[in-house]
């Protein structure tokens, strides 16, 4: 009669628990199936852009690329080419990675505090955006570089008060992501003020902070080591130069700064206004950083920097205004070019359903894919479709981003959820500035946002519900 009895309650649990979290895996299930849909339409895998160079390390064993840091290729690419070579595994493991990501910010906003619906609907974006869906195909760094965000939060934020294991940890986690993207180098900061926030008592708080630093310094300052081995400099790529040159080509006047004769190469012949999307002059402009000779001791990455530079300092208002400008761009209605951008097609599901690849890719599909893609239908259709509903608005993105940033301000809500919305505001906010401010505005840089913003609005949302709740209770008391 125990046994039976124990086994009625154990059932009861599980059933509650179903119940309980039902939404949130109706959303996973159909977000599974989605996947397969992209799968059977795209397969192997998406290979362009950055894909070719992460690629080719892998098949030729390179020095550590100057232009990004290899990370992806350590901790995704080689690993899988030890089983087989085709980038199928690495699209499966992307999506997979993708539910995964969205799981943990479920279990931790539900852990936290937050309720079953607030939770799921700050999942969906992650589970069904289709910028999402469309770079867990393509091998790239995106999906692998959410993961360790949202996971390195996690560890972080899953206790009220985080302990030291935990800020170390969490720590080691963001400095990873690091040696995938350089852009969650400030990351360090926002963990860092967590730890002083949310921490119980200055002693912990301040050794909590020291510790994940230290624990953030760990992967940066090994692959800083690797990179000086191979390369003879103390960095994680040597890109800066190059990706600030290239911020102000949309605005220099070239009659207003003072740079040495051999850096004029770098002078944009088109008026603003008129120039072309600043990766024309950073990959495909003869006349510009091909022509760019520096002198002895002078890098042309060290060059480009002194020339950026000098722009900002002539022109700052122009640099401002770009940057916001850009900036805002995020919260656009819908992923369209705009102004001298002209990348958006890239991360649309019709510009594969009829590409023409270039001779590199093909050359990469075919070590590593057997075939060149030939999308199937119907499914690419029913993609291409779906993309045109299947995204978060940018006015819901700047929504989500004023709810995270109230309740920063707002008393109430769950135990520990002002600090937990500075971290996700500041983390998601951060994520889509540093592009605009350091290079160029892509949307495909918006997926970090997507993750952490809809999950700090969930906890303004609740704080904001929660206090609207004591007031009417306070009235009803009143009378």
């Amino acid at each position: 009669m125990v046994t039976l009895a124990s086994s009625e309650a154990l059932s009861r649990r599980r059933r509650s628990r179903l119940v309980e979290h039902g939404p949130f895996l109706v959303a996973l299930l159909l977000a599974t199936l989605l996947r397969v849909v992209v799968q059977l339409a795209f397969s192997p895998a998406l290979i362009h852009s950055d894909a070719i160079f992460y690629l080719r390390f892998v098949d030729e064993h390179q020095l550590p690329l100057p232009e990004r840091p290899v990370g992806y290729d350590f901790l995704m690419l080689l690993p899988a080419a030890m089983v087989t070579r085709s980038v199928l595994v690495i699209s499966v493991i992307q999506h997979v990675l993708g539910l995964v990501t969205a799981g943990i910010l479920y279990a931790l906003l539900r852990r936290r505090g937050i309720g079953r619906w607030p939770a799921t609907l700050a999942a969906v974006p992650v589970l069904f955006d289709s910028l999402q869906l469309i770079l867990e195909q393509t091998i790239l760094t995106d999906t692998l570089f959410c993961l360790l965000l949202v996971a390195g939060v996690a560890v972080l934020a899953w206790h009220r008060r985080p302990g030291a294991s935990a800020a170390f940890v969490g720590g080691l986690i963001l400095g990873l992501s690091v040696t995938i993207r350089l852009v969650g180098e400030p990351l360090v900061l926002v963990g860092v003020l967590f730890c002083l926030v949310a921490g119980a008592g200055w002693r912990k708080r301040v050794a909590g902070a020291v510790l994940l630093t230290v624990g953030f310094l760990v992967p940066v300052a090994s692959y800083a080591a690797y990179y000086h081995h191979t390369r003879g400099a103390y960095a994680l790529a040597q890109f800066f130069g190059k990706s600030l040159y290239l911020r102000t080509t949309t605005f220099v006047d070239c009659s207003r700064i003072s740079v040495p004769s051999y850096q004029r190469v770098l002078c944009p012949e088109l008026p603003p206004g008129q120039r072309p999307d600043p990766r024309i002059y950073g990959w495909h402009d003869p006349a510009t950083i091909p022509s760019l000779h520096p002198p002895a001791g002078t890098t042309k990455d060290q060059a480009m920097r002194q020339f950026a530079l000098a722009a900002i300092r002539a022109q700052p208002r122009a640099y401002a205004s770009l940057v916001l400008r850009d900036f805002m761009l995020n919260f656009d209605v819908t992923r369209i070019d705009r102004y001298e951008h002209d990348t958006a097609h890239k991360w649309k599901f019709d510009y594969w359903a009829h590409v023409h690849l270039r001779p590199p890719a093909i050359h990469r599909y075919h070590d590593h894919g057997g075939e060149v893609l030939k999308p199937r239908q119907p499914w690419a259709d029913l993609l291409v479709t779906y993309q045109r509903f299947g995204y978060l608005p940018g006015p819901l993105l700047f929504a989500c981003a004023v709810l995270g940033a109230v309740g920063c301000l707002r008393r109430g809500g769950v135990a520990g959820g002002r600090s937990m919305c500075l971290m996700l505001t500041l983390a998601g906010v951060g994520l889509l500035l540093a592009p605009p401010v350091t290079g160029n505005f892509n949307w495909r840089y918006q997926l970090p946002a997507l993750s952490l913003l809809p999950a700090a609005a969930a906890f303004g949302w609740t704080a904001l519900r929660d206090r609207a709740s004591v007031r009417r209770k306070s009235l009803v008391r009143a009378r």
